[in-house]
């Protein structure tokens, strides 16, 4: 829990330059919420504790839990990945038709159209590599829904 309450500060992401920074802080996240899972402790309830001083928290709730499933069903949960995450380095997609791609953090609104998103986590989301390079800084229907929902 002082690990994600650590990286997601937000006092500490807004003395961050580059606004793909909080990419490597999204893999190092997956990782504790990973590991207090296999300890019986529960993901929501870890996220609830740790988010408490976070803007838009249910929407960095959300997409911290969905990013978690997300490296379920892609297979970055393999002890070899979970060191890599650890590190915040990529892991490597293991499931699926995607298998041996680098799983790589996604930015849902574009940062060369957002680069004011950058650095949010409700904006991140894990992808395999030729899925995200495929997307590049497109705009569709999600994207549209997404900015719709922070301009609330």
């Amino acid at each position: 829990m002082v690990a994600i309450r650590a990286l997601t500060d937000p006092a500490k992401i807004a003395t961050l330059k580059d606004p793909r920074a909080c990419n490597d802080r999204l893999l190092k996240v997956v990782y504790w919420l990973n590991q207090a899972q296999q300890a019986g402790r529960s993901p929501e309830a870890i996220l609830d504790a740790s988010l408490m001083q976070q803007p838009r928290r249910d929407m960095v709730k959300e997409s911290l839990l969905r990013n978690l499933v997300i490296a379920n069903r892609l297979g970055l949960l393999t002890p070899a990945n979970l060191d890599d995450m650890k590190r915040g380095k990529s892991p490597t997609v293991t499931f699926g038709p995607y298998a041996g791609e680098i799983a790589e953090v996604d930015h849902i609104l574009p940062v060369a159209k957002f680069p004011q998103y950058g650095k949010e986590f409700w904006n991140l989301e894990l992808m395999p590599q030729s899925l995200n390079r495929r997307k590049g800084d497109t705009m569709g229907q999600r994207q549209l829904d997404l900015l719709k929902r922070v301009a609330r």
